[in-house]
């Protein structure tokens, strides 16, 4: 349900001017009820407190200094400044992160190598072990005489 105020007790209670609503109502941002004549025409509108409180929340005039003494000014040279030294550090990020890229690829693709290379070594290690095994198993044996007539004069290829 509506709560209709006059323009000159809602100006009062939420502390804005009576023009900032009589320019919210012509802009259909509130809305507005008169008596007896159009509410654009009228110089004291009934205004709904809802819709206003909306309004004052969305344009957010509350934020804004009503003393211009408390804003600081930047000069505009120094704005350019700063608006180069972003762009600068902008680009040295995206170059670090172009870098940084390459760098993790190039760690992705050793550490494949090193994991491959860790492989054959193992595959190396286990060859050695089973010829080590193998040669303990020929020594061990006794060997016959057919055995070993037969190493003296087979062919070595």
């Amino acid at each position: 349900m509506a709560n209709w105020l006059s323009v000159s007790l809602a100006a009062e209670k939420y502390g804005i001017s009576e023009e900032q609503i009589h320019e919210w109502i012509r802009l259909g941002y509130l809305r507005c009820s008169s008596l007896d004549k159009d509410p654009y025409e009228d110089s004291d509108p009934m205004v709904d407190a809802e819709d206003l409180e909306k309004s004052l929340e969305f344009n957010s005039t509350k934020s804004y200094p009503e003393d211009d003494a408390t804003v600081e000014r930047v000069p505009k040279e120094h704005l350019d400044w700063l608006y180069k030294e972003n762009a600068r550090l902008t680009k040295a990020y995206d170059d670090l992160l172009e870098e940084n890229y390459q760098r993790s690829q190039r760690e992705a693709k050793l550490q494949a190598e090193f994991e491959n290379m860790a492989d054959l070594t193992h595959r190396i290690l286990s060859l050695n072990e089973k010829i080590l095994n193998h040669n303990r198993a020929i020594k061990g044996k006794k060997t016959s005489a057919w055995s070993f007539l037969y190493r003296l004069f087979r062919k070595e290829s």
